[in-house]
């Protein structure tokens, strides 16, 4: 037998396995085709649309809460910068107090002086005693011309014998109005009213 025919022989071997191995493979893939293949896309889009509602949550609560928890951050961030800058204020501020307290010297307590309270004095009453006579020049100049306008109607309306007497009771009544009696002037008005009527009747 010669070199030729040998490698021949092989690769006629070698030929016959691989067909061997194609028939097996294709026996495989059709058994893959009619039942695996139709699960393995169902489980595969059921795990799609899982990851798509993972990532829609996913989504909204990095949309709300990180917005909250961001604020949260950015609002502590201040106020340790506030309790920060308040911490070194305090510090300076110890600082001072104690180099001021080593800065002053022992002073021996003094006693307390007894100190006399002032009475406060009472205010002396001017305003009534300046407002009093005013007061009573409006009432006596009141007085006058309530009894002016008496007497002018009883001039036009009584006899002239009547009217020395009414006189005579004007000045009484305007010394009882500046003494500050107003029930005289009462009476002697309704005293000129009474001799009036008589007068007409």
């Amino acid at each position: 037998m010669t070199f030729a025919t040998m490698i021949n022989v092989v690769l006629i071997l070698l030929c016959v396995s691989v067909l061997v191995q194609s028939a097996r493979m294709g026996r495989r893939m059709k058994q893959l085709r009619d039942t695996q293949i139709s699960e393995s896309v169902t489980q595969i889009d059921r795990a799609t649309s899982q990851a798509r509602v993972v990532l829609g949550d996913l989504k909204r609560v990095l949309s709300t809460d990180g917005a909250a928890q961001a604020s949260a951050i950015a609002a502590a961030e201040e106020i340790r910068d506030e309790l920060t800058l308040m911490v070194g204020i305090g510090n300076a501020v110890a600082d001072r107090i104690m180099d001021a307290a080593a800065q002053t010297p022992k002073v021996e307590e003094a006693a307390p002086k007894k100190r006399a309270v002032r009475k406060p004095r009472a205010a002396k009453p001017k305003t009534a005693a300046k407002t009093a006579p005013k007061a009573a020049a409006a009432k006596s100049s009141d007085a006058e011309k309530v009894v002016a306008g008496i007497l002018e109607a009883e001039k036009v309306v009584a006899p002239a014998r009547t009217r020395s007497r009414r006189k005579v009771a004007v000045p009484a009544a305007i010394n009882d109005v500046t003494r500050g009696d107003t029930t005289g002037v009462v009476r002697d008005i309704a005293a000129a009213r009474a001799s009036r009527e008589s007068a007409v009747a």
